[in-house]
């Protein structure tokens, strides 16, 4: 396709709930459906976009619809291959300052991924060597370990190795949801059953206080972590982190919950992280992610990229201060292995972009892929 001068000739979100088997209790929430947001932008050469974002707060049809009624129809007819100007007028959409703002930055977000799939699949490559000179297989990680009742220290050993069995190098398990001496055990559990390689993160998805994290830090000392991710409560973060960073060797990760390329910068400037997070979904795409990452780049700052795999898969490997790529396990997320095609590529802890154009996401439309009924990692969908 190269030298064609594309045109956007479609643009078609829709939301999706799919049930989960159990509840996954995080340390103040709780998952029962794995939740999506779909779109597709179709162009007059027959290149087709197509991509999905999860995490929509619930709001997946009012995100569908901003998509379907306000930004794909004045989309129509331009060219998909200006993605940075298409992010600059889309951002006026998040300026309502009546609005709920996770509306427009999510809608912004869907369409900014899409577009960069068009433009790895115009280029014939897939988006890790549109992003990196060298992509690189990564570690991957299972975001794991949920609360559940009756749930012992011996099952958690048993969820380790069975990530393991996966072929995951790790995992980054919840922490938050009880008291600091039975997380404390929990990560201890982990430790003794996996071993010292595996590379074991904590997340406590802002759940204390300053005084918490640092009791935390202090009774898992001796547990190797990978980092310590969002350990304080979103009040007063910046000076909290700062402050907690600067007395441990763990590496201190955050960016998450913010919505910003600036509200990224001010966690880095402030010596308040190890490692940025910002979330494509939530700050309107893979493009202010990527500004970020030069910027963190520049100061030391490694990447990583939480609760959509989809697109770790190829912005990880194609940075080189990446981290890992973080999964689910097939029963939190049934999306992932089924419909993607980096997934096939886990083994013996790491997980490669795959050489699929763009993102390599199967349509759910896709008949192959929708027969597959036990989705599992090593066996996407083709």
């Amino acid at each position: 396709f190269r030298g064609i001068r594309l045109k956007i000739s479609a643009v078609k979100a829709h939301a999706e709930a799919i049930p989960l088997p159990r509840p996954f209790h995080g340390s103040n929430y709780v998952y029962t459906a794995k939740k999506a947001v779909f779109i597709e932008i179709d162009t007059d050469a027959g290149i087709q976009g197509y991509c999905y974002l999860g995490d929509d707060f619930g709001l997946g049809n009012e995100i569908a619809g901003k998509i379907n009624q306000d930004i794909g129809p004045a989309l129509l007819g331009a060219d998909p291959l200006n993605v940075q100007d298409h992010w600059q007028w889309m951002r006026g959409f998040c300026r309502d300052i009546l609005a709920d703002r996770r509306v427009a930055l999510h809608a912004q977000a869907l369409v900014d991924i899409c577009l960069w799939d068009i433009v790895g699949k115009e280029r014939g490559q897939p988006l890790a060597a549109v992003f990196g000179e060298a992509p690189t297989a990564r570690p991957v990680i299972a975001v794991a370990g949920y609360y559940a009742p009756g749930k012992t220290l011996a099952d958690l050993a048993d969820e380790a190795l069975e990530l393991i069995r996966l072929g995951c190098a790790g995992m980054k398990l919840k922490v938050g949801g009880a008291e600091l001496g039975q997380d404390t055990a929990r990560v201890q559990a982990i430790r003794r059953a996996a071993g010292p390689e595996f590379l074991l993160a904590v997340d406590a998805n802002q759940a204390w206080s300053l005084g918490e994290a640092k009791e935390f830090l202090a009774q898992t000392a001796d547990e190797n972590l990978y980092w310590l991710e969002e350990p304080v409560h979103w009040d007063n973060d910046v000076a909290d982190l700062a402050t907690l960073r600067a007395g441990t060797d763990v590496p201190i990760c955050a960016g998450q919950s913010e919505w910003s390329v600036a509200g990224a910068k001010r966690l880095i400037e402030a010596g308040a992280i190890d490692i940025c997070n910002l979330h494509p979904g939530y700050s309107g795409g893979v493009t202010p992610w990527l500004e970020i990452a030069a910027f963190a780049a520049a100061r030391g700052i490694a990447m990583a990229n939480t609760g959509e795999p989809q697109l770790s898969a190829q912005l990880i490997p194609a940075m080189v201060h990446g981290t890992c790529v973080e999964i689910y396990h097939p029963e939190r997320d049934p999306i992932f292995p089924a419909h993607c095609r980096a997934a096939a590529t886990v083994k013996n802890g790491r997980i490669s972009p795959g050489e699929a154009p763009g993102w390599g996401i199967v349509p759910r439309s896709n008949k192959s892929a929708k027969a597959q009924k036990s989705p599992k990692l090593g066996a996407a969908g083709t």
